[in-house]
């Protein structure tokens, strides 16, 4: 999910996430998978430490994997595919949370419009709504970059 705009942060909501799922494993009711349940609780950690991070101004710091290369693919495909992933990742950045959060539960976590819903505490028609929306103005921001 691209809550978290930091690594730092989206570690820090995913260790806080597992701390509290393993402290509440028995408020959990099967009534929807323990994927969708971990999914909810790594979910709101991240809006939690979003805004805080909104407070917060933090430096960047280089990931150390951005300067590893991949000897099988050549440095043009390296670059373009890095040039792609970047601007997608700030063309989400211009949608809104809601929007962000439902394109990256449904393409990139690949939950089913039923277990995204499940996530997000939607019905199934404002999941439909929301993603039909987020594509529409992804598509939009993205032609702009």
């Amino acid at each position: 999910m691209s809550v978290c705009k930091h690594k730092m942060n989206a570690e820090e909501a995913v260790q806080n996430s597992f701390i509290s799922a393993f402290k509440y494993i028995d408020s959990f009711r099967h009534e929807s998978s323990f994927k969708t349940w971990l999914l909810r609780i790594v979910l709101n950690e991240s809006v939690r430490i979003q805004k805080l991070e909104n407070k917060f101004q933090w430096q960047d710091i280089p990931d150390e994997d951005d300067h590893q290369e991949t000897i099988y693919i050549s440095p043009s495909t390296t670059l373009q595919q890095k040039e792609t992933k970047e601007q997608v990742a700030r063309t989400i950045q211009q949608l809104s949370e809601k929007e962000a959060v439902v394109l990256n539960l449904f393409y990139i976590e690949e939950l089913s419009i039923k277990e995204t819903a499940a996530v997000l505490g939607y019905t199934e028609s404002n999941v439909k709504v929301l993603l039909h929306r987020a594509r529409k103005n992804f598509k939009n921001e993205y032609e702009k970059l």
